[in-house]
């Protein structure tokens, strides 16, 4: 299931390596930029925020990945990696100190992301789980395991990745 998004007018904000804060229904234009990206979330996560990531993967990547963090806690980590083994694979887990938690492999469909091209991955937050889609198909979905979702506050992406355009909206 492809999610819709609705309008909203958000401000727009010059990106630096240092943290950037976002409040609710806010778009950054960040133009190309390379990664490290942090971003804070002012309320946390949330019930129906939504966060749209436009970018392209680097030609040689290896890997890349989008980790939702709670002071130094993990709550939710994505890792798209371009060959472990010979396979490609969407690594999905948390991380409370220095314990990782059980992974998560399994995807809705084909590996999404291709070398050297662009995509667009959308990030539900609900009550219950992230869902995530990359390029409008819908990829996977990950319990929450740190169920203090405000208490999510930071959003870092790192690695082999080129970004362009990073949305938070709250869906009606």
């Amino acid at each position: 299931m492809a999610w819709t998004e609705s309008n909203h007018n958000g401000s727009t904000l010059a990106s630096t390596n240092f943290w950037t804060t976002c409040e609710s229904n806010m778009k950054i234009s960040i133009g190309e930029k390379s990664v490290p990206y942090n971003l804070n979330l002012a309320r946390g996560v949330y019930d129906k925020m939504m966060m749209t990531i436009l970018g392209r993967v680097k030609p040689n990547a290896k890997m890349f990945t989008v980790n939702f963090l709670r002071g130094n806690d993990i709550a939710f980590h994505i890792n798209p990696r371009f060959n472990e083994g010979g396979k490609q694979v969407v690594v999905r887990n948390h991380k409370i100190g220095e314990r990782w938690g059980t992974e998560e492999r399994d995807l809705k469909g084909p590996f999404p992301f291709a070398l050297g091209s662009p995509f667009e991955m959308k990030i539900l937050c609900t009550q219950e789980m992230f869902r995530v889609a990359v390029n409008n198909i819908p990829m996977f979905e990950f319990q929450h395991r740190i169920r203090e979702l405000n208490r999510i506050d930071r959003i870092n992406i790192l690695h082999d990745v080129v970004l362009t355009y990073i949305n938070v909206e709250t869906l009606p």
